[in-house]
């Protein structure tokens, strides 16, 4: 799955209030919203029986059949109903019985009206009861959502024999998401001696975007439906009852019956079609090989595809909507082929005879690995030459890798459990790099993985709110919150440590193996170790447990003069952001110490050494030769730690900086930078050294260091965009990039990178204040009002600045049309930023009003609009208090195992440096304690708050110091 992406204890549920307090807490957050509005509003400044049918055919006969399956009759709801209080049994454990085996399921689903509010289905799972199995009635499958039309069926089979057995009772118990079905006497195990369940239902199609669902979109100013599938993690149940855990891997047959002028696909090829009698078609696809529930993918369709065949002759489609068919062909090349390099460098063919990708246009999630039916978000899939920026089509071919990876990552060979979630997305989040390198050499994404994923996910991982890759996971909320940074963007950074380490071929081979060995089955991470070691003869287990059985990461402090000095000492302590923190909070196993491989070069010499860096020791000696003046160590930022150095060598390297930062290699320039302001954030380095840094920027020509340029000084104009010291920042800003921008303009020209690196200086001057800048933004705004057309990468740049600097209600209104008309997804995100943009508080209150209006803005696009809310300075506050404000519709419309929802507050939060904005988020916390999805995330929120009114507290004034002299 691709994020659009921390466990900590769990928040105990507060008892009920007496009511005066009640009353008291309502009054205390009242007066909280209405002072946080008011300083909003006035902010001025800167930015189942079975019934007989004439019309239906039989059932299939065992073993498969011609016939066309039966549609699911309507009968009335009430079987099985839920209980509140059902005592000690099987029930109470959230995990299923490891002695009951799912074989096989027969899916058959019933869509007689796309827009309608309900579909129907039946299920016929084939269980295999484990030989010596306790005797007992009960029989226990994943259910939500759904409503029994009809008493549960059950079968034992006995030697190829059916044999009726009365079901005595059957509940379904919502603590677990349980269907329990009690037999009429106790069910043995053993070899040959399974059971057939049959479970016929409905359930609600519209309402959310997960489980099985559909959505309206226009086309051709008609509007249509679609009806898709989304079930990682835990939403495979909503769809169809069924054995929902990732190590219950079974074959599926699944029949779709949909109206005669839509199609439909599955994971498999369509086997037959046909037609019922009532006028519905049904399409049976093949068995399906074994895998996982929550890659069970189903669609109902009016769209058409663009085709490549891979060089082995595997059929390899883009669905999409007519219109877009143009959109689809970057997306089908890469796809063409990343696919064949993925079966080479894996070493194993991909499994299926086909596969499609198909673009839904609402959903929830970037992409989703369905096996055989990928499903995207528009955005990460549709990529439009003329209209779409390079980043655009960056990030479809990135996504596109992502998900090919998990056909074999995460498909062929799952995880056990969702504890170890890293080897689906950290390994996918890692190969996309290579995949897309395949595809693309000269975008260099074998080095951007470490600005897109490596060093931002430093700064998540550096709170004591974070939580290590490997975690204990016991509810769905939790399963769905560990779909965050650390799974996905740790774990990439990681494999490419190890890969760095034991050498990539070494690593290729140990990846083959793995595949190998767990084909068609599931894995833990001692696994995936156990192979590595095999293939390396290192003891890999041993010092990669070090990195994902505890949180947090290294620093390594590297103490010598330079100038000649002869051997450097190199320490290593946890690196946090919050200096008051306990580095041994909370416990972990290795008392944060870290077994670190370690390379470094020096000024006298360019060829890298290596040395282990042993958690045992509590320091190594590094004896470079020659003798060198410098020594700089984790080049390119291979290693997944911070580095500090003596003054005397920040002195020296930062001299050489602006001497020759030639060299250093772009990856190492970024990675000073980084380092440096990370330091000076945690109070180990002072904010003159990390600043100095930024001196020879001037000079800078390369995308990968002005990143991490840009990236501190978005950290220091949140903490300053208040302060009387912001002018002054913005002017030293402006001399440092007017070299650059000068020197690119705002001509739409050059390679992948420099267009990539445009758009960032260009917004970096536009934020700063350079007037030169807004006004080409404005006239280019101006322009495109007047009919013209944006370049593409300067685009958002001027949706947004050209509307920060007009905010006349014309434009706002203008945009507004302009977001409603467009059919390209990434075209309409631009849009919605431009809209949040403006510096009227009365268009961003419309602008708030229209987020309930899901015919304006997409329940896939509410907290991406929030976000872009709260990135304005006019907007801040409004954002935060919408949000508190509108809670309980927020949870009603989503539910509270929602990820994105869990994020929310602190995704706009992440600038809050005052004393109020602790005591609202507090107050917040304190009425609705029930987090859901975002009880990590909560965390993550206050602690980051309180570490930037620590930040402004202490470091202000030697920031302005610096400025005084340097701006």
């Amino acid at each position: 799955m691709e994020m659009d992406g921390k466990l900590q204890p769990r928040q105990r549920r507060r008892r009920p209030l007496k009511r005066l307090i009640v009353l008291g807490a309502a009054l205390i957050l009242g007066l909280s919203l209405a002072l946080g509005l008011g300083l909003g509003l006035g902010l001025k400044g800167s930015e189942c029986d079975e019934k007989g049918d004439s019309t239906k055919p039989p059932p299939p006969p065992p073993g498969g059949s011609t016939t066309a399956p039966p549609v699911p009759p309507t009968d009335p709801p009430g079987f099985c109903p839920p209980r509140s209080s059902v005592g000690d049994g099987p029930w109470n454990d959230f995990r299923l019985p490891r002695d009951t085996v799912a074989q096989h399921y027969d899916v058959d689903i019933e869509v007689p009206d796309l827009a309608g509010s309900t579909y129907s289905g039946e299920v016929r799972v084939r269980l295999a009861l484990a030989a010596g199995r306790p005797p007992g009635p009960y029989l226990l499958v994943h259910i939500r959502g759904q409503t029994l039309t009809a008493q549960p069926l059950l079968e034992e089979v006995v030697g190829g024999a059916r044999v009726a057995v009365a079901v005595a009772d059957c509940f379904s118990w919502p603590g677990n998401e349980y269907l329990v079905v009690e037999a009429e006497r106790p069910l043995e195990g053993g070899t040959g001696r399974d059971v057939v369940l049959t479970l016929r239902f409905s359930a609600p199609l519209v309402g959310t975007l997960v489980g099985f669902y559909s959505v309206a979109y226009v086309a051709n100013r008609t509007t249509r439906y679609i009806a898709a599938t989304d079930h990682e993690p835990t939403d495979a149940r909503k769809s169809f009852p069924c054995l929902d855990e990732p190590d219950r891997k079974a074959t599926f047959t699944v029949t779709l019956s949909y109206p005669a002028d839509y199609s439909a696909l599955s994971n498999m090829p369509p086997e037959e079609n046909g037609t019922h009698g009532s006028g519905l078609k049904w399409t049976r696809f093949a068995r399906s090989v074994p895998m996982s529930t929550y890659l069970v993918c189903f669609a109902v369709h009016q769209f058409i595809f663009v085709e490549r065949i891979s060089s082995r002759g595997v059929p390899l489609r883009v669905y999409v909507q007519p219109e877009q068919k143009v959109t689809a062909e970057f997306a089908a090349n890469a796809t063409h082929v990343i696919f064949d390099y993925f079966e080479s460098y894996f070493g194993m063919n991909y499994s299926l005879p086909k596969l499609d990708q198909i673009a839904i246009p609402d959903f929830g999630t970037g992409a989703m690995e369905n096996w055989g039916l990928i499903t995207y978000r528009e955005t990460n899939l549709l990529y439009d030459p003329s209209e779409s920026s390079s980043f655009n089509q960056q990030r479809v071919a990135a996504v596109v890798a992502h998900e090919l990876t998990h056909q074999w990552f995460g498909n062929i060979v799952t995880m056990a459990w969702w504890d170890d979630l890293w080897l689906n997305e950290g390994f996918a989040s890692y190969f996309e790099f290579l995949g897309v390198q395949s595809f693309l050499p000269e975008w260099r994404m074998i080095d951007y993985i470490m600005i897109d994923d490596v060093m931002p996910v430093m700064g998540d991982d550096a709170l004591t709110s974070s939580h290590a890759i490997i975690v204990n996971v016991t509810t769905p909320s939790e399963i769905t919150a560990v779909f965050d940074s650390i799974s996905y963007s740790k774990g990439a950074s990681l494999l490419r440590m190890l890969s760095d380490w034991i050498g990539q071929d070494t690593f290729q081979r140990g990846c083959q193996n793995y595949l190998r060995r767990f084909h068609f089955t599931n894995a833990k991470t001692d696994d995936f170790w156990e192979a590595m070691a095999q293939e390396s003869g290192e003891p890999v287990k041993e010092v990669m447990d070090t990195w994902t059985r505890q949180m947090g990461l290294p620093l390594i402090s590297l103490r010598g003069d330079g100038g000649g000095a002869a051997a450097f000492s190199v320490e290593q302590r946890r690196f946090l952001l919050d200096p008051n923190a306990d580095p041994q909070l909370p416990a972990s196993p290795f008392r944060y110490t870290w077994h670190v491989p370690l390379r470094f070069y020096t000024n006298a010499s360019n060829v890298q050494d290596f040395q282990m860096f042993n958690m045992t020791q509590s320091a190594v000696s590094l004896t470079p030769d020659p003798t060198p003046s410098w020594l700089k160590l984790n080049p390119d930022h291979v290693g997944f730690y911070r580095v500090n150095y003596s003054p005397q060598l920040w002195a020296l390297l930062l001299q050489q900086l602006q001497d020759n930062h030639t060299v250093f290699s772009d990856g190492d320039r970024a990675g000073f930078i980084d380092d440096a302001f990370s330091l000076a954030r945690a109070g180990l380095l002072p904010y003159e050294t990390a600043l100095n840094a930024t001196l020879y920027v001037r000079a800078e020509g390369s995308l990968f260091p002005w990143d991490r340029v840009l990236g501190a000084v978005a950290y220091l104009r949140d903490m300053l965009a208040d302060s009387p010291l912001y002018p002054l920042f913005q002017k030293y800003w402006r001399q440092q990039v007017k070299p650059i921008t000068a020197k690119l303009t705002w001509k739409d020209e050059g390679e992948h990178l420099d267009k990539l690196l445009r758009e960032q200086v260009l917004g970096l001057a536009c934020r700063m204040g350079d007037e030169e800048a807004l006004s080409n933004a404005t006239n280019l705004f101006d322009d495109w009002k007047g009919g013209q057309s944006i370049a593409p990468n300067v685009r958002l740049l001027v949706y947004r600045y050209g509307m920060q600097q007009r905010s006349d209600d014309a434009s706002w209104e203008f945009m507004l049309q302009s977001y409603l008309k467009s059919p390209l997804a990434q075209e309409k995100d631009k849009l919605l930023y431009g809209l949040a943009s403006t510096h009227s508080v009365s268009q961003l209150a419309r602008y708030l009003e229209l987020l309930k209006n899901e015919s304006v803005i997409r329940s896939q696009d509410m907290f991406t609009v929030l976000r872009y809310i709260s990135l304005n300075p006019y907007g801040k506050t409004m954002a935060w208090d919408w949000t508190r404000l509108n809670w309980e519709y927020l949870v009603g419309r989503f539910g509270i195992t929602d990820r994105n929802l869990g994020r929310l507050v602190q995704r706009i939060s992440t600038s809050f440096n005052t004393e109020l904005q602790l005591w609202q988020m507090e107050s917040f916390f304190s009425l609705y304690p029930e987090a859901g999805a975002g009880a990590s995330s909560r965390l993550q929120a206050l602690e980051t708050l309180r570490t930037n009114i620590a930040w402004v507290q202490q470091h202000e004034a030697s920031v302005e110091d610096w400025l005084q002299e340097h701006a």
